[in-house]
């Protein structure tokens, strides 16, 4: 019997017995009762992302406290910085636990985002450190800004993974969309509150005005938290008449808006006119941050009565499923005979089958495809997939070597054989890049030029095998004394070139005297054990408006010269 005569008969049968009673009833409260299952998880999971984003949002508060705090203030702020970063931390790590333990997440976007969240709080808090370390006449405008944007912009991540699993609350419960919204708009009222007391950080440290930029963005956040707090209020009105929702609503309107929300506009206006603000970050963190906690109040509430709605739910419909499945127990004894047939020769081989197409569609190759054990079409198509794996395993094998070929290829054609620096030709292919980023966005770039000093002098004496170990060396040491953004390459013969992102002439002038430093008192082994000095003679030139990459290599190279002329193991910069 084929396979599509044994399922047509079992069709029939199952749609005579089930047609009326088991879809009409038993499929449609299952379905109802595995929504409310999926519900209660699904809001845990909600719940747990949004603990995550607002203790990743508190973190600023300490980390802005400790940026700006006084010398004799930072051990006991760092302590608070610690320990809010541990609570951060904690509360990320619980959450991935969940959604790594939740069959619906174990493969879903927003653990990758949380993953991405995780990586990136070490470079931020480490900016913050920086700058914290910092005397209070070094932490510049641009340092303090930055490490407080690298903080905030953790937070778009974490909307993103609070919308998704706010999704599929909603997919799985659509009753709870009203408390749903309500719940997201408590917490942007909290990440946005916090972010306005966070804008207001690098002016404090700095003790400045406003800048324009900084009064547009206040500006955008003030409008934010108005049109939140009104739409907190008309969704509350249709979520739930009871009283307790009004008056933590008040309570945020006394606590935040009466007395945070005024606090900022104080110093806003204090920010517009002189910059004297008179309190530190610490006392910006230590007056306004409590005044946030009513919206978490707010928060915590609608999701206590969420909750307990899905659970109530949940109950109500597993009550009623059961006593559907108890009328209909005589019926479901035949129909687990025919299940059973259905799953043996139909449903487990199709699934089988279906799950190595997929695999083999999604490049799952370790997977091992069973003999086939019926002569019908599903055997037939299995005896068709282990050929067609072979034949994919024979072509990704030569994927692979092609890719390694021309890998290898492109690794040689950018590296210079001897010294394994990048060669010239890369170099100014990377030069070029570097150079419209520096010229489009007004950075600084410069360039060091050097090559050794009486180098086939060293041939001449010691052998050319002895001059390519000097070279050897040479490109050991000055790399080893570089930053990892600078870019070192052989630009020819002895000579070296060193792109400097990021740095000005006399950062590049300070950067080349190191090297040549360095260079002159260390001694390179040659062929026999014997050890020589050598000397090199620097160039440094830096970028100005309208100048090219072969321009600026062009003045470098004319300062090497005048190093050369002035008596050589020198750096000479030229303006």
């Amino acid at each position: 019997m084929s396979l599509n005569r044994l399922f047509r008969l079992i069709s029939i049968a199952l749609l005579m017995l089930f047609l009326a009673l088991a879809i009409s009833l038993v499929w449609i409260e299952w379905s109802i009762y595995q929504n409310g299952a999926n519900s209660v998880p699904a809001l845990r999971n909600f719940r747990l992302a949004l603990i995550a984003m607002e203790k990743i949002s508190a973190e600023r508060g300490p980390a802005n406290a400790y940026m700006g705090a006084r010398q004799q203030e930072k051990p006991e702020l760092y302590k608070s910085l610690q320990a809010a970063r541990v609570t951060a931390d904690a509360a990320l790590g619980r959450l991935r636990e969940a959604l790594e333990k939740d069959p619906a997440q174990r493969q879903s976007s927003a653990l990758d985002k949380i993953r991405t969240v995780q990586q990136a709080l070490g470079p931020a808090r480490t900016a913050v450190d920086r700058v914290g370390q910092q005397g209070d006449m070094q932490r510049s405008h641009l340092y303090v800004v930055s490490a407080v944007n690298g903080m905030v912009d953790m937070i778009p991540v974490m909307v993103r993974v609070t919308a998704e699993l706010a999704s599929a609350v909603d997919q799985a419960d659509p009753d709870l969309r009203d408390g749903l919204a309500s719940v997201r708009a408590a917490a942007s009222l909290r990440e946005y509150a916090g972010q306005i007391g966070s804008r207001f950080t690098a002016p404090l440290i700095t003790h400045r005005k406003l800048n324009q930029d900084e009064v547009i963005e206040i500006g955008r956040l003030y409008g934010r938290i108005e049109l939140l707090r009104s739409l907190l209020g008309a969704q509350l009105g249709s979520y739930s008449p009871q009283p307790e929702f009004a008056h933590a609503l008040e309570e945020v309107d006394k606590q935040y808006f009466d007395n945070g929300f005024q606090f900022l506009d104080y110093l806003l206006q204090i920010g517009l006119k002189s910059g004297e603000y008179g309190i530190t970050p610490s006392e910006l963190y230590t007056r306004y941050v409590p005044q946030m906690k009513s919206i978490l109040d707010l928060r915590d509430l609608l999701l206590d009565d969420m909750l307990a709605r899905a659970e109530r739910r949940n109950v109500q419909a597993r009550n009623f499923l059961v006593s559907v499945i108890a009328l209909t127990i005589v019926a479901c004894l035949f129909f687990q005979l025919l299940m059973y047939m259905i799953r043996k020769r139909v449903v487990q081989p199709l699934v089988t089958a279906t799950d190595l197409v997929a695999g083999l569609v999604e490049g799952k190759l370790d997977r091992e495809i069973p003999e086939a054990r019926y002569n019908d079409e599903i055997g037939a198509m299995t005896r068709a997939l282990r050929v067609l794996k072979e034949r994919i395993l024979e072509r990704n094998s030569l994927a692979k070597e092609r890719e390694a070929l021309i890998t290898q290829l492109q690794t040689s054609s950018n590296t210079d054989f001897l010294t394994g620096l990048l060669n010239r030709r890369a170099f100014f292919s990377y030069g070029e890049q570097q150079m419209g980023v520096a010229q489009r966005y007004e950075r600084e770039l410069s360039i060091v030029l050097f090559d050794i000093d009486h180098f086939k002098r060293i041939n001449d004496s010691y052998g050319h095998q002895a001059g390519d170990a000097i070279l050897r060396g040479v490109a050991q040491t000055a790399s080893q004394l570089l930053r990892k953004v600078d870019v070192l390459a052989r630009y020819g013969g002895e000579e070296f070139i060193v792109l400097l992102p990021e740095s000005d002439l006399a950062q590049a002038g300070a950067a080349a005297e190191k090297l040549r430093a360095a260079l002159a008192q260390k001694e390179f082994e040659i062929d026999g054990g014997r050890r020589i000095k050598v000397s090199a003679s620097f160039g440094v030139a830096a970028l100005n408006k309208g100048q090219g990459l072969e321009q600026l290599i062009k003045l470098a190279d004319k300062a090497l010269y005048v190093a050369k002329e002035q008596g050589r193991n020198r750096v000479e910069v030229t303006a």
